[in-house]
């Protein structure tokens, strides 16, 4: 059954997304719209980064003062009670550090949760976007790195450390490169935006630095070399999606993060490839769409813990 806005939100509440670039903070409104967004870049230095977070909520509790709860969304694995990082090798420098107990100390007039990233994109997906209506809904968020929710009759799938696990970090290519995970030739090392910045400066013989939006919007604009990038993302993607697939059985697949940014450049290649690869019966089920929300589908799902539960 596909829900509104109105019927999860009954007032705004303040989200705030850790990620392995960019942290974002905004107010997300009863009507599902997302206001006052800013950011910081997500750099090592915890006490330093820590600071420079609360002063990001500060200003957008400003905006909003009568906020009284906090969803934060998280890249990675959070401990059993969802109040810190205990494993994500992009942001390593923040595994372990009380995030839940510190933000408390700093805000504590306000109900504050953590998530992980994919699985506040798949329920913010789930009931403001492209899974409404979807018993087995599967978002994938690629960005710095690859998480991938899953929302099984409205509720989140938490197999391992209270998600899906490392499931970005399925083997794509047994000759791939070295992941930073430790593997190699998981769709993360192939999909991650480090590996379509460092493809890219290849490409193009740069040594200034480049970031992931940069060759998006160079795509967009007719750079065929930076197309090339988006589409052989893409035709990895449609592999790892393939191989998640056929073990999870989802009725619909919606790619979210900044990498979504680039569209039917990437949705279509990896359309094509999934439908070469997987199983019968789950080309018969899934389709794959672009997220609704996009790249703010984890900042968005980061209020989700304070929705009403509804089926």
């Amino acid at each position: 059954m596909a829900h509104t806005a109105h019927q999860v939100m009954a007032h705004p509440i303040l989200c705030v997304d850790i990620g392995g670039t960019s942290t974002k903070a905004a107010i997300l409104k009863p009507g599902g719209q997302l206001d006052f967004i800013h950011s910081i870049d997500t750099v090592p230095g915890v006490e330093r980064y820590f600071g420079a977070v609360i002063d990001l909520i500060r200003q957008v509790r400003n905006r909003a003062p009568d906020v009284s709860e906090m969803g934060v969304s998280v890249a990675g694995f959070l401990d059993d009670g969802r109040t810190r990082l205990i494993y994500n090798p992009n942001i390593k420098w923040l595994e372990n550090f009380p995030l839940h107990e510190r933000l408390c100390q700093s805000f504590p007039d306000l109900r504050i949760e953590l998530e992980v990233d994919s699985n506040a994109a798949a329920m913010a997906e789930y009931r403001l976007g492209s899974g409404r209506g979807h018993r087995r809904f599967l978002c994938v968020v690629c960005g710095t790195g690859l998480g991938v929710g899953m929302s099984v009759d409205g509720a989140p799938l938490r197999f391992a450390y209270g998600c899906l696990g490392d499931i970005g970090h399925v083997i794509v290519d047994r000759n791939g490169p070295p992941c930073s995970c430790g593997g190699r030739g998981c769709a993360e090392a192939m999909i991650g935006a480090p590996a379509l910045v460092d493809r890219f400066k290849s490409l193009v013989h740069l040594h200034e630095a480049v970031t992931l939006q940069t060759i998006i919007e160079r795509a967009n604009a007719g750079d065929q070399r930076a197309a090339q990038v988006i589409v052989h993302a893409g035709e990895w993607l449609g592999v790892a999606l393939a191989s998640i697939a056929n073990i999870l059985f989802p009725d619909r697949i919606a790619i979210a993060g900044g990498l979504s940014a680039a569209g039917d450049l990437l949705i279509a290649p990896a359309s094509r490839v999934f439908q070469e690869l997987a199983s019968t019966a789950v080309r018969q089920r899934a389709t794959i769409t672009r997220a609704t929300l996009g790249p703010l589908a984890s900042l968005s799902g980061a209020a989700w813990p304070f929705w009403r539960h509804c089926q």
